[in-house]
């Protein structure tokens, strides 16, 4: 394992850890997809193979030499429909005995087991992330990001409805762990275009519309902090995005509402920022 790796397993870990909550019962397998420190797939559903080609979909070009991360034990379905994609590291609270011999089969894959109870990863806890700079240290403390959902209000013309509340709730936990400036981009409970680290948010939304094509029609989109202009959100809904999250904050918050009235696009502020660095 290399530094880049621990690196990347570290990030992918915490992600799906954020997901492995009761919030969504009816969707309870988890995968998350990470490249570079950045989610490139992540998917909740019914059944682990299913969160798995989910995740897959949303950036399969990315995916190559990824890690990939399970909140439940792999299985022998799940272990075959990835065996033609090379990954760098898996990591499971266990595997299966014969998903386990089917992937060593491949070679060259490194396992990493997350000891945890009842085979399911736990949820994510509060932690300390240190970082050193010149001359000292700055610590910060790092938990699943916490939104009170009552009071999340909805500033546009048209309502959000409870659908795009629960594909946001899902998009926000994804965009917490995005490097910022962050737009993610779901239909329901899967990605379909993520736009990270850019220091320009409407690059970012770009990239998340280009990644998702077709797929961003109608989607759910969050951003890790507010537009400072109308021009990402013009970008997002020329995309096709029908709904977007955002924590609000900007000086210009009217003129982005006023466009997101003007081109029939719904949002949500929660008074939340997720800025990652």
């Amino acid at each position: 394992m290399s530094y880049n790796n621990y690196s990347d397993a570290d990030a992918t870990l915490r992600l799906c850890r954020s997901l492995s909550t009761d919030e969504w019962p009816d969707t309870p397998h988890a995968c998350v997809i990470v490249k570079h420190n950045n989610p490139c797939g992540v998917a909740l559903a019914a059944s682990q193979v299913d969160a798995y080609r989910d995740a897959l979909a949303s950036d399969p070009e990315s995916a190559f030499g990824s890690i990939i991360c399970f909140n439940e034990v792999v299985t022998l379905d799940t272990a075959e429909a990835m065996a033609d994609l090379f990954i760098e590291v898996l990591i499971a609270p266990g595997y299966a005995e014969d998903a386990k011999e089917f992937i060593m089969q491949k070679g060259n894959r490194r396992l990493l087991t997350i000891d945890s109870p009842k085979n399911r990863l736990a949820p994510l806890d509060r932690k300390r992330i240190l970082k050193q700079i010149e001359g000292g240290w700055i610590v910060q403390t790092e938990e699943a990001p916490i939104i009170d959902w009552s009071t999340a209000k909805t500033v546009t013309e048209k309502k959000v409805t409870q659908e795009e509340i629960d594909s946001m709730k899902f998009a926000v936990r994804v965009c917490e762990q995005v490097k910022s400036n962050a737009i993610v981009m779901v239909q329901g409970l899967a990605t379909v275009g993520i736009g990270p680290g850019q220091t320009s948010r409407v690059e970012a939304v770009r990239i998340a519309a280009r990644r998702a094509g077709e797929r961003a029609d109608g989607c759910v989109l969050a951003s890790d902090a507010f537009f400072p202009f109308a021009d990402g959100l013009e970008q997002a809904a020329a995309a096709g995005a029908a709904s977007i999250v955002q924590p609000g904050g900007s000086i210009r918050d009217q003129e982005v509402i006023d466009a997101a009235n003007r081109l029939g696009v719904s949002m949500l502020f929660t008074g939340h920022r997720l800025f990652r660095h």
